[in-house]
């Protein structure tokens, strides 16, 4: 008895079906690949607004508001730290916040962190953060000084008393979480931003011991190798973004010396060149601070 063999012909048209299979189920993984690795990308800014006085007029809130909303609008950050948010009627008041209002109303897409009662939290450094890529986890504050928990507590050498805001959110796309701490150090005094930096690397040390992504950011009035930043990266963790020239330009666009405000990070890399918003809107300086932005990228965890 014979045995018959049997031949299995592959129609043309099924070739081109199976490749075609094949390429669109390659083509769709490296999709899904790369929007994964998009997921964990994002971009913080810094902008220290300059603050509102009530009782002597210094760069004119009602004038600039609108370059500020338009600033807001090209920066398009997904963070913002804000220094100086705060409207000035003198010592002791502190129940008013034109500026924040302003940039609620102007800038719905943003959800507030770092702030509060201003009797027990601190609210002119306030965190500005897209509700649809972040969860607000938790929010602190520490002033610059030998009781760092006591709101409102002077200085080292005694002067205005300067604080560091700081937020703890949760990634939605990677359910990574990670803390933002907004600082504005002293201007004029070495002992105060000296004693500043030290303060935030003790702050931050159990947070990055835990090898939890930290982001520093803000207005540090010190220049990237003043010891000031050499305090905050002396053991390596901490890394300073790109810097892309002078931020602070007096608000008449003169840029004397380099950058002032400065991003420092650990558990992420920076993507690209830090963006430095270095234009007027209408004519009009939105403060006489650049603002600046870093793409950063969470790295893997070990």
């Amino acid at each position: 008895m014979h045995r018959t063999k049997t031949l299995f012909i592959i129609e043309p048209v099924f070739l081109r079906f199976l490749l075609l299979s094949i390429i669109l189920l390659l083509t769709t993984q490296h999709s899904h690949s790369q929007t994964n690795e998009d997921d964990a990308i994002f971009s913080i800014a810094s902008f220290n607004i300059h603050y509102i006085s009530l009782r002597r007029e210094v760069l004119p809130w009602n004038e600039r508001r609108d370059a500020v909303t338009a600033a807001m609008a090209e920066l398009n950050a997904d963070i913002v730290a804000f220094q100086e948010m705060e409207t000035w009627a003198g010592r002791g008041e502190r129940s008013e916040n034109i500026q924040l209002d302003w940039i609620s109303q102007n800038a719905p897409q943003y959800s507030i962190a770092s702030v509060g009662d201003p009797e027990i939290y601190p609210s002119t450094q306030p965190i500005l953060y897209k509700t649809d890529k972040f969860k607000l986890i938790d929010q602190g504050f520490f002033f610059f000084s030998e009781r760092p928990d006591e709101i409102y507590s002077r200085p080292w050498d005694q002067s205005f008393s300067a604080f560091a805001s700081w937020s703890q959110f949760e990634d939605l796309a990677t359910n990574q979480r990670f803390r933002v701490v907004n600082v504005h150090f002293d201007h004029s005094s070495k002992i105060n931003r000296h004693g500043a930096a030290h303060l935030v690397s003790d702050r931050i040390n159990p947070w990055l011991s835990e090898q939890e992504p930290v982001i520093v950011i803000g207005d540090f009035n010190a220049l990237s190798w003043f010891k000031t930043i050499d305090i905050l990266l002396e053991d390596d963790r901490l890394e300073l973004a790109d810097r892309a020239g002078s931020t602070f330009h007096f608000n008449k666009g003169l840029n004397l010396f380099p950058a002032i405000d400065h991003v420092i990070y650990s558990g992420f890399e920076q993507l690209g060149k830090t963006l430095r918003l270095n234009k007027k809107y209408e004519g009009v300086w939105p403060s006489d601070h650049y603002p600046i932005k870093v793409d950063l990228k969470f790295l893997e965890a070990e």
